[in-house]
């Protein structure tokens, strides 16, 4: 193994903050499996903040990663408004929480629908929990800054909300502004808790791919709604980077993300892609941001380890070519499933250990 001069936190912390570096950092992202690797049951990745935490420190720890803790939770926006969750079970295949019960069937509902209480909702007690076990270990406060798009499609089921983007848009504005106003009261409790410059927004945009959606309706929809949430979380205090999981194929979209706000005082946002959009075309469009990716997760769940190890060289290679240098993270290309084979992992830290420091 090449001997190694800074640990994956301190070069995170340096890609973070545009200071010199000596590689590049390796993120796991796998919370079902952090469940599976330290013997925990599923559903306490979400509903037990002390046992998640420590299972993804140790799972963190010991395939070699950064050690970022990160309490996230998929269907974000339908428990905070009223709805029901449905825990994943040991026997379900899924390892992530589902919607047992939406709070909005009609598009009537949607105008039926009250603001709940920021410090109160759904998620957000275990979410501040998990943020003080954060602070307490010294690893990154962060909390779910989310997309109004996609939480507000969680409120009735994404296939209504595609739906409803053409027979019904008032509904769709109106649930994109309770949503954009909640998370925003999100937000800023949990940077006047903690302190302005200390909290990661945190946001994941699945439901704006162009699976879904065209570019024309991501410019009349989200495009209005990102700016606006995005730019007040940075004017609050949020910390200078803003993360976005760009999830999926958002190729046709990236014209869009150029103008959506990402960092503040000129720090660049950071930007994690799927295996659908290439690093090289994420390094023409965001020069000057961080990016992070883009492992395909089903080949590191399904394929052999020699496969996950030229994947991930290969990877690791082209975000050295492409991006420029300390702007690039390896990650999967999103989360990791709960049955990814654990030598799998450690293929992929091995290929950053074999091939991701930068050559002076």
């Amino acid at each position: 193994m090449k001997k190694q001069e800074m640990t994956m936190d301190e070069r995170l912390e340096a890609v973070l903050n545009r200071e010199p570096v000596d590689g590049i950092p390796f993120v796991h992202k796998g919370y079902g499996f952090c469940a599976k690797n330290c013997g925990v049951k599923k559903a306490d990745i979400y509903k037990d903040p002390k046992i998640s935490f420590e299972a993804q420190y140790c799972t963190m720890e010991q395939y070699g990663a950064t050690i970022q803790p990160f309490y996230t939770f998929v269907s974000y926006g339908a428990l905070e408004f009223g709805g029901e969750i449905e825990w994943p079970s040991e026997q379900s295949p899924s390892a992530s929480p589902s919607v047992k019960r939406r709070p909005v069937d009609s598009p009537e509902d949607v105008f039926k629908l009250k603001l709940p209480d920021p410090k109160t909702a759904g998620c957000v007690p275990m979410m501040m929990e998990f943020a003080r076990l954060q602070e307490k270990h010294n690893t990154q406060i962060a909390f779910v800054c989310g997309s109004a798009f996609t939480h507000a499609a969680n409120l009735c089921g994404v296939d209504k909300f595609m739906m409803w983007i053409i027979s019904n848009p008032e509904a769709v504005y109106r649930a994109l502004e309770l949503m954009s106003d909640h998370i925003l009261q999100v937000a800023e409790y949990f940077i006047s808790t903690f302190g302005k410059d200390r909290v990661l927004a945190r946001c994941a945009a699945p439901t704006e791919s162009n699976m879904l959606i065209s570019p024309e309706q991501f410019e009349k929809f989200v495009l209005p709604v990102h700016q606006k949430v995005y730019g007040r979380v940075l004017e609050m205090g949020a910390r200078r980077n803003l993360y976005f999981h760009i999830c999926s194929d958002h190729n046709k979209n990236l014209v869009h993300w150029q103008k959506i706000p990402r960092g503040r005082d000129g720090a660049p946002g950071i930007l994690s892609i799927g295996h659908e959009v290439s690093i090289r075309k994420m390094a023409e469009y965001f020069p000057d941001d961080i990016i992070a990716g883009n492992l395909e997760p089903r080949l590191v769940a399904r394929g052999k380890a020699e496969e996950v190890y030229e994947a991930s060289k290969n990877c690791i290679l082209e975000g050295k070519k492409y991006c420029k240098r300390g702007q690039f993270i390896f990650m999967a290309g999103c989360e990791l499933p709960y049955d990814v084979p654990p030598v799998n992992i450690y293929m992929m830290q091995k290929a950053v250990r074999d091939f991701g420091n930068y050559d002076d």
